[in-house]
């Protein structure tokens, strides 16, 4: 019983660790730095477009050229989440004031 309780702040050292070395081999690798690079050339390429289309003399609407391939990462437990700290923070609010007032009636 003791070793596995001794164990146990080691593997999770131990896995901080390696998530640590994860996400600094990425960073020093570029990887973020690439996927930045290539929006900005997808919207240098838009730009280069739109300003082809107004040349010509085309019909051109703005919306065509715009980046909104955003997912949607939404779900029940996001939305609870959000509902959840959303109350905690007007509880929190709502205490703060109270415990204000009292103090302000106090003096």
């Amino acid at each position: 019983m003791g070793k596995k309780k001794k164990n146990l702040p080691l593997k999770v050292l131990g896995l901080l660790f390696i998530v640590f070395m994860a996400l600094y081999i990425a960073s020093t690798s570029g990887y973020y730095e690439s996927k930045i690079r290539d929006k900005v050339v997808l919207t240098e390429e838009g730009i280069k477009e739109f300003e082809r289309r107004v040349q010509n003399g085309e019909d051109v609407d703005i919306s065509a050229f715009l980046n909104q391939k955003r997912p949607d990462y939404s779900s029940y437990m996001s939305t609870l989440g959000d509902n959840l700290t959303s109350g905690i923070e007007v509880l929190v609010y709502d205490g703060a004031r109270f415990v204000k007032d009292i103090i302000n009636s106090l003096f």
